[in-house]
């Protein structure tokens, strides 16, 4: 059990990193597109909460076939979105600091000598690594919790019925 819930961390590590750099490339290739209208108000919110499915469901699917528990499902999938909603906004923070971003310069590890760099991270410390972090820390469990649950129930019931009839 261990192996598999570290293997979930590590699931919930690499999606965080890649989702960070998804949503950038969502946001530069399709804005334009998917701004208004139709894309607007299905495309554009499938393409970016939509991708967060990829990692959970084939994690809740192993779970339940391995533990035959919906509880262990959703705490796996519960625990990768967590761990990823906390890569997300490190990943931000690393780029900010170490890569640099164009848009935010005063950011940048080579601007520590500005008397203002620290009050600049303490604004994005405060802002993005706590309070949006623990927002969707708590949609994340939250929705991993249920979305775990109720797929692994299904999986599990249905895998019942199969092997009853």
């Amino acid at each position: 059990m261990k192996k598999r819930y570290l293997m979930y961390t590590l699931i919930g590590i690499v999606f965080g990193v890649f989702d960070f750099y998804y949503q950038i490339f969502i946001y530069n290739t399709f804005y334009d597109q998917l701004s208004s209208g139709f894309g607007r108000s299905l495309v554009w919110p499938s393409l970016v909460l939509g991708i967060w499915l990829a990692p959970i469901i084939p994690i809740i699917l192993h779970e339940a076939k391995v533990s035959y528990s919906s509880w262990l499902s959703a705490l796996a999938s519960a625990l990768t979105w967590s761990t990823s909603v906390v890569v997300y906004y490190l990943t931000n923070a690393f780029q900010l600091a170490i890569i640099g971003v164009p848009s935010r310069p005063e950011m940048h590890i080579s601007n520590r000598n500005n008397p203002y760099f620290l009050m600049n991270w303490r604004g994005v410390f405060l802002d993005d690594l706590i309070v949006n972090n623990l927002d969707w820390m708590i949609v994340a469990v939250i929705a991993g919790m249920t979305m775990g649950f109720v797929l692994s129930f299904i999986f599990l019931r249905r895998k019942t019925i199969g092997q009853k009839s």
